[in-house]
C-alpha cells in the first residue's frame, strides 16, 4: 500500500483517538458544556429581540456563535495543541517517522473537524430547541451553512498552525492568543454589524475570511430583506464562497510548508530548555 495513504489512515485514526479521549477528560468536557450552556442563555434571553423590524437578534447571534465556535476550535484551539506538543516532544517524535509529519498534520485536523462537528450538531439542537418555529433555516440555508463551515474550517487551519508557531508555551497562547482571536471576532463584525463600524475597519474586516463566513451564515439565516444590513447594502453570497475558497486554497498549500519549517527548529536541547523553564515557573 501507499505509505502516504498508510500516514493518512494513521493520522485519522489517532485524530479519532485522541477526541474519543478528549471526551473522557473531565476538563475538556466541563469546557464544552459550560459553553453550550452560555450558549443556551444567550438565546434564551434574546429570543424576542429585534435587530430590525422583522430580523431577530437570534438570527444575527446564530451566525456569529457558529463562526466563533469555528474560529476558537480551528485557530485557538489547534495552537493550542500545537504548542503544548512542540513543548512535550510529540512535533519532533512525529518528525523522525516516515510520513510522520503527515500522519501528524492529519490526525490534527481529523481531531479538529470531530470537535468542529460535535460542537455544532449541539449547538444547532439547543437553538432549535429553545428558539422552535423561530429558529430560521430551512434546507438550502443548511446546505449553505454545510458548505461554508467545511471551506472556512480549511481556511482557518493555517491561522491555527501559524499561531501555535508563534507561542513558545501553552500559557502565552491562553493570554494572548485569546486577545488575537477576539480582535479577528471584532473587526469580522462577528460581535456587532460590520455596516455599523468605522469605515477603516470595514475594510480590514472584509479582508478577513470571518467576515465571509458569518455573511454567507446570516444568509442562510436571516430574512432576504436583512442583507441592508450589510456594508454592501445587500447579500454577496458568491463573493463570500469565492473569498473563503481562495483562503482555504492558500491555506491548504501553505499548511505542510508551516509545519515541516515549526519541526524543523525543533531540537531536543530546545524541548528540554523550554521544560525546564516550566519547572522554575512552577
Amino acid at each position: 500500500m501507499n505509505p502516504r495513504t498508510n500516514a493518512v489512515r494513521a493520522g485519522i485514526r489517532r485524530g479519532i483517538t485522541e477526541h474519543w479521549i478528549s471526551l473522557r477528560t473531565p476538563s475538556e468536557t466541563a469546557y464544552t458544556v459550560v459553553g453550550l450552556i452560555a450558549l443556551a442563555l444567550v438565546l434564551w434571553f434574546t429570543r424576542d429581540g429585534e435587530l430590525a423590524p422583522g430580523v431577530p437578534v437570534t438570527s444575527f447571534i446564530m451566525p456569529s456563535l457558529l463562526t466563533i465556535q469555528l474560529l476558537m476550535i480551528t485557530c485557538y484551539g489547534l495552537a493550542a495543541v500545537v504548542v503544548a506538543e512542540r513543548e512535550d516532544g510529540t512535533l519532533i517524535r512525529a518528525r523522525s517517522l516516515p510520513d510522520g509529519l503527515r500522519a501528524y498534520a492529519t490526525g490534527l485536523l481529523t481531531r479538529i473537524m470531530c470537535e468542529f462537528i460535535e460542537s455544532i450538531v449541539l449547538t444547532l439542537f439547543i437553538a432549535a430547541i429553545i428558539l422552535g418555529s423561530t429558529f430560521g433555516i430551512d434546507a438550502a440555508g443548511l446546505a449553505v451553512t454545510v458548505g461554508i463551515l467545511v471551506l472556512g474550517t480549511i481556511a482557518l487551519t493555517t491561522f491555527g498552525l501559524v499561531l501555535g508557531t508563534l507561542f513558545r508555551n501553552p500559557r502565552a497562547v491562553g493570554g494572548w492568543g485569546f486577545v488575537v482571536v477576539g480582535l479577528l471576532a471584532w473587526v469580522s463584525g462577528l460581535l456587532q454589524p460590520l455596516a455599523s463600524m468605522p469605515a477603516w475597519v470595514q475594510i480590514i474586516g472584509q479582508g478577513s475570511p470571518l467576515y465571509w463566513i458569518g455573511h454567507a451564515l446570516r444568509f442562510a439565516f436571516l430574512p432576504e430583506g436583512a442583507g441592508a444590513l450589510e456594508p454592501a447594502g445587500g447579500w454577496q453570497l458568491g463573493i463570500a464562497f469565492a473569498v473563503v475558497a481562495v483562503w482555504a486554497v492558500v491555506g491548504a498549500a501553505l499548511a505542510p510548508t508551516v509545519l515541516r519549517r515549526v519541526a524543523r527548529r525543533e531540537t531536543g536541547s530546545a524541548i528540554e530548555a523550554r521544560r525546564q523553564a516550566a519547572l522554575q515557573r512552577a
